[in-house]
């Protein structure tokens, strides 16, 4: 057993696949040290201004967007790449195998450029929609196809910096009408300060582009698992985050060259007992303030045919893992730096790292 600051992992199955990748690892999540839900914190104040300074760039020309953009990134520098760098560069190296210090540099003052425009991107949503970046859109028929087919769907959206509002926003005008399932604190920030002020920015720009939203508690895994079953049997759209940021049963893969990355079971398990349809999703930014494209790609290890599972088969499971995992791994290489949070692929929950930062024997 493993554990870290705030957690204890479990082993309880390993899946070896038949291509001979690393095994698949499923394990369980028990926190051992409850966390208090903090009143207010530094962040929130900037994320306030930050999202003070964005609206008020929405009514200048878009060709000063840039600049702006690469001023309020570089701002408190030092502090950020005193927080946030020695992650960013552990993933750099260990999925994409970058170990040249002046790109991952430059790719991590891209990465910041990044948040703000997502920010930016938020205000732009409220105050001036018509200015919102053209979002490209691949794969819709597929989905389109599967939701003909009467039993739901459920779309598995990655965490890049975009998905969240402009991803919705996607499928919207796509013509799909998707139902979100979100966490209580759904937003940029933790706290009950931020939970009550900017978070709920964040959830009126999202709602303008869902059927609904599904709130539930971290805790309540069964529960949120029963409703989603039953929204599938009506035949609808449901999009799930994959995270790790609730739930207590998760699988990890290998990604890239030695990295690794963590999936919640539920959506699996839920899609090999009922041959649900089932698909990722990224939303990528090409043009800067101009063009996004979302990718929506299926997860189908039976080739169509609807292959049922009686009981939890992790073999099926880890299958649909892997395709993920590849799925997610195909647009990470496109742009690392839009991923929201790159340092949780670079190491192993439940797997011993030796002292160069691979895997023990």
């Amino acid at each position: 057993m493993m554990a870290d600051r705030y957690f204890s992992y479990e082993v309880i199955e390993e899946v070896q696949p038949e291509k001979g990748d690393h095994a698949v690892i499923f394990y369980k999540r028990k926190r051992h040290i409850d966390v208090k839900t903090r009143r207010f914190s530094e962040g929130d104040a900037r994320e306030l201004l930050g999202l003070a300074g964005a609206a008020a760039a929405t009514v200048l020309p878009m060709r000063s967007w840039p600049a702006l953009g690469r001023f309020a990134s570089g701002l408190r520098y030092r502090r950020k790449r005193e927080k946030g760098y020695v992650g960013f560069a552990e993933s750099m190296q260990s999925v994409l195998g970058i170990h040249d210090d002046t790109l991952i540099e430059a790719l991590f003052r891209v990465h910041l450029e990044m948040i703000v425009r997502r920010r930016f991107s938020l205000a732009l949503d409220h105050l001036a929609p018509r200015r919102n970046p053209r979002i490209d859109v691949l794969g819709a028929e597929s989905l389109q196809a599967a939701l003909a087919r009467g039993r739901g769907a459920i779309v598995w959206t990655s965490q890049f910096a975009y998905q969240t509002l402009a991803g919705k926003r996607a499928l919207w005008e796509q013509g799909f009408r998707p139902i979100q399932i979100s966490d209580p604190y759904h937003g940029t920030s933790s706290t009950r300060f931020g939970n009550v002020t900017h978070n709920p920015l964040l959830r009126q720009a999202e709602e303008r582009y869902l059927k609904q939203r599904i709130v539930f508690e971290r805790d309540s895994g069964a529960t949120v698992t029963r409703k989603i079953v039953s929204l599938l049997d009506q035949g609808e759209l449901i999009l799930l985050t994959n995270n790790v940021h609730a739930g207590s049963m998760f699988v990890e893969m290998p990604i890239g060259e030695q990295g690794h990355v963590s999936m919640p079971t539920a959506p699996l398990s839920i899609v090999a007992r009922r041959a649900t349809p089932f698909f990722t999703m990224a939303t990528l930014e090409t043009k800067p303030f101009e063009r996004l494209e979302a990718v929506i790609q299926p997860v189908d290890d039976q080739g169509g045919a609807e292959v049922r599972a009686a009981r939890r088969d992790y073999v099926r499971m880890a299958s649909l893992a892997l395709i993920a995992r590849d799925n997610l791994f195909t647009q990470f290489r496109r742009a690392p730096e839009q991923y929201l949070i790159p340092a949780s692929l670079a190491r192993s929950r439940v797997v011993p790292q030796s002292s160069d930062g691979g895997m023990s024997p």
